[in-house]
């Protein structure tokens, strides 16, 4: 009798919140312009799973936003950080990205994050090298890094609300190893990482780092919800593949509205399989006292 009654009060619940809840909680009436394109710079064209400029929030996930700064320089943001896209090919689902703040000409940043991304959405390239920046080191003229002439290229300098810091960058290779860093004591650093390609180029010459850092890495990006939107193609031709950051999934867009067909909430979905669980767990207990 408990079963029945806890079962017949969830689907009560359950059949409440399908009426009480709307679908997507996106205005139904207003998921336009997502057959426009992003266009800023060099990039040009830029269409699903990117956002920005023409292209609203809705029409694509939020990993893929986009933003255009001065006309010319496209920023994405991930974990805290920002990037500038310099290239994008939608083809080989390729870009290239540089840390914003290392663009003014400085190894300096107050930005001592890694430069970390979601890995289920945005792949680096494998051949790629980690730069290692070390800042507020206070024994650096005592090191080795003072003696060595051929180390004294990997220091450098900040100046930070105007007082000096030193510093140095590390990219790793068999001659340099990080052995030396043993002799310093450096309060914070930042992994980056640099073309594969550039790694050599570093070795002792410290002028290039900047350059290094400008040019950025590259990255495959990966659409979590390409399933979805091979799907929506293939039901509404001529439609578009969305998405509802509220509900945090995929939608499909046709004719600035939703498609036709029902579309349930997490919440709906999640009750569903709570009441199956219920369920489960109490046949379970019965079975086990009658026997």
């Amino acid at each position: 009798m408990h079963l029945l009654t806890t079962t017949s009060f969830l689907l009560t619940l359950l059949f409440c919140l399908h009426l009480t809840t709307p679908s997507p909680s996106n205005d139904i009436n207003n998921l336009t312009n997502c057959n426009q394109t992003f266009s800023c710079g060099s990039l040009k064209n830029v269409t699903y799973p990117f956002t920005g400029g023409l292209r609203p929030s809705h029409c694509g996930p939020p990993e893929f936003g986009l933003t255009c700064d001065e006309d010319t320089i496209t920023i994405l943001k991930a974990n805290s950080l920002s990037y500038r896209v310099t290239h994008l090919n939608q083809t080989s689902q390729t870009f290239r990205l540089s840390r914003s703040d290392f663009h003014e000409d400085s190894l300096c940043t107050l930005e001592h994050t890694n430069s970390s991304l979601n890995n289920s959405t945005f792949v680096i390239d494998p051949s790629y090298k980690t730069l290692s920046l070390f800042y507020k080191c206070d024994n650096i003229n005592n090191s080795i890094f003072a003696s060595e002439p051929t180390l004294r290229n990997f220091r450098f300098s900040c100046d930070v609300h105007g007082d000096p810091e030193e510093g140095l960058y590390v990219i790793y290779n068999p001659y340099f190893g990080y052995s030396y860093l043993s002799t310093i004591e450096c309060k914070t650093s930042v992994q980056v990482p640099v073309l594969g390609s550039q790694g050599q180029r570093l070795l002792g010459n410290g002028s290039l780092v900047g350059e290094v850092l400008k040019e950025g890495f590259d990255v495959r990006y990966i659409d979590p919800y390409s399933a979805d939107c091979t799907r929506c193609y293939k039901k509404h031709p001529g439609g578009y593949c969305g998405f509802d950051a509220q509900l945090g999934k995929p939608i499909c867009i046709c004719n600035d509205r939703l498609c036709p067909g029902k579309q349930k909430s997490l919440a709906f979905m999640s009750l569903v399989n709570l009441t199956w669980e219920i369920d489960q767990r109490r046949f379970l207990s019965n079975y086990i006292m009658l026997h």
